[in-house]
């Protein structure tokens, strides 16, 4: 009985030790002066739970969940994935990126709260992007549970993805993409499609690139897109960061070219263009600071602050 006892212990605390839980974090705090208001204080911090672990065979698998300053974890999969990973590549499921958006990325942004993200295209592919909220063109939104699976064998990447396959909020959207990596040179060419109620038919081609030339480096994404109702839409963005020692400096500008007749629903519908710097203190803190200039209304915004990593 205790030669069974000690076995079982032995076991237990085998598998024990085979798993692994770990916490992260971010946080920010500094002064913003946004498009539509006044300057305030802005600050927020976000604690990150990852477990990981291994089976017998070798498959990699794990979680990770996010905890906001405003309350416990979303309970719809918002701010959580959940993955496993080996020879066949790797799969996860909960709040993860289309395979466009994974393979493509954006530009670079400024700022430290990123100013309304006015450098970012809108994907297609990504669950919970309310990409149309007007009910009379086509879906409320594409729901996260969402599935992302890579591959990769090597300079090139495979991405493979959809939303959630339930349509009863809107619709499913599926993405494949591919990345080629050259030494400081990235190419990657991603395509999206949009299969929403009342049979209206989103797609999408987005190119990307990126290249580095010692202390500087440059990103572009390119983005094409039309629907089965005659309307068409057109981003792209490009930025440069420049770094030095412990300073970058970096811009961007964007542009949407928007011919639907219901807007893509975003805050990224304008030319805009933004520039800031960022210096690294150390440890995981920083000083960061951006202007940005929406040329559309002729509002800007500029914030500056610190961000830190845990």
């Amino acid at each position: 009985m205790k030669h069974l006892l000690a076995t079982t212990a032995v076991l237990l605390t085998a598998g024990i030790a085979s798993a692994e839980v770990t916490t992260t974090g971010t946080a920010r705090m500094g002064i913003v002066d946004d498009f539509a208001s006044d300057a305030a204080f802005s600050s927020r911090v976000r604690i990150i739970f990852t477990a990981s672990g291994e089976s017998d065979n070798g498959l990699a698998f794990g979680a990770t969940v996010r905890n906001d300053q405003s309350g416990v974890g979303n309970d719809a999969n918002g701010d959580s994935t959940v993955f496993i990973s080996g020879a066949f590549g790797k799969l996860s499921m909960g709040d993860v990126d289309g395979a466009a958006a994974a393979a493509v990325g954006q530009v670079d942004g400024v700022g430290y709260t990123g100013l309304s993200d006015m450098n970012e295209i809108v994907f297609i592919g990504t669950g919970g992007n309310d990409y149309n909220d007007s009910a009379t063109i086509g879906p409320d939104d594409t729901q996260d549970t969402s599935v992302l699976y890579e591959y990769s064998t090597g300079n090139f990447a495979l991405y493979l993805s959809s939303t959630q396959i339930n349509r009863a909020q809107g619709g499913e959207a599926l993405s494949v993409a591919g990345k080629y990596t050259a030494g400081n040179y990235t190419v990657s060419l991603g395509y999206e499609q949009l299969d929403a109620i009342d049979d209206y038919l989103w797609e999408q081609f987005v190119l990307g690139g990126t290249a580095t030339f010692g202390a500087v480096a440059l990103k572009a994404v390119y983005a094409d897109g039309s629907n089965n109702q005659g309307d068409a839409w057109k981003q792209y963005a490009v930025s440069a960061a420049y770094t030095v020692n412990a300073l970058t400096v970096s811009a961007f500008a964007a542009n949407d070219e928007d011919l639907l007749s219901n807007d893509l629903g975003t805050t990224s519908n304008a030319k805009a263009y933004g520039l800031g710097a960022s210096y690294d203190l150390g440890g995981g803190a920083k000083i960061q600071g951006g202007y940005v200039k929406n040329q559309t209304n002729d509002t800007s915004a500029v914030d500056l602050g610190l961000t830190f990593s845990f």
